[in-house]
């Protein structure tokens, strides 16, 4: 079991996972000297925002798109070799500089596990993404294409727990903030008047002191016409 436990930690190391040693994993179970978890508090700011320009839309500014969307999370490149398929799901609020591009914001939540199931080993990925860019849209009525841009934050966490008799427990919990790219290409359908739906793939590149962590979401939901 250690040497399994041995080979999955030199796995993640070379995938560009960080990781801490146990005497650097301090009393609150982080990696490093102290740590709140930004996530949660970027994305109720991120919350935040959304309802403010909603409530600016309602005193007589243009249009505004809401948009609730889940799907599929798929890691590519490095990221692929350990960490498996997983979910997620994203809320964009967009507004219309003219009738064909919009000014888009974007939050959402991604999770991802390991790859392989061991015994005594846990070991996730999370990811909260902050974002502003752009979105052409090729038509402005029915069956819509369109591609899009955006760039911005990504809150990170990394678990991992080994533990096993040899070794004895083996526990990270580390943060990381980076900045990242955002392309995407989709459609979107009207349904009814002032509800659309929309489908979307949409590649998230991040960077970060390790290695460039990539992957691709596939992603279906509605749009709200406000």
């Amino acid at each position: 079991m250690a040497i399994v436990n041995l080979n999955s930690k030199i796995k993640l190391l070379n995938s560009g996972f960080p990781l801490c040693s146990e005497s650097v994993f301090n009393k609150t179970g982080f990696c490093g000297n102290s740590f709140k978890f930004f996530p949660v508090k970027m994305r109720n700011k991120a919350l935040f925002l959304f309802f403010l320009l909603i409530l600016l839309n309602r005193d007589g500014f243009s249009q505004f798109d809401v948009k609730f969307k889940g799907g599929t999370v798929i890691p590519l490149g490095y990221f692929e070799n350990s960490v498996d398929v997983g979910f997620g799901g994203t809320l964009n609020l967009s507004t219309y500089l003219t009738p064909l591009l919009e000014v888009s914001f974007t939050t959402g939540y991604y999770y991802c596990g390991f790859k392989e199931d061991l015994p005594d080993y846990d070991f996730s990925f999370k990811t909260v993404p902050v974002l502003a860019g752009l979105r052409y849209n090729f038509s402005d009525f029915d069956f819509i294409t369109y591609i899009g841009l955006e760039g911005g934050v990504y809150f990170s966490e990394f678990f991992l727990e080994l533990d096993d008799a040899a070794t004895g427990k083996f526990r990270a919990l580390t943060p990381e903030t980076n900045i990242g790219i955002s392309p995407e290409i989709g459609f979107k359908m009207n349904i009814a008047p002032g509800f659309d739906v929309d489908v979307n793939a949409k590649y998230n590149r991040v960077r970060s002191k390790y290695v460039s962590r990539a992957y691709l979401m596939i992603q279906s939901g509605f749009v709200i016409k406000l």
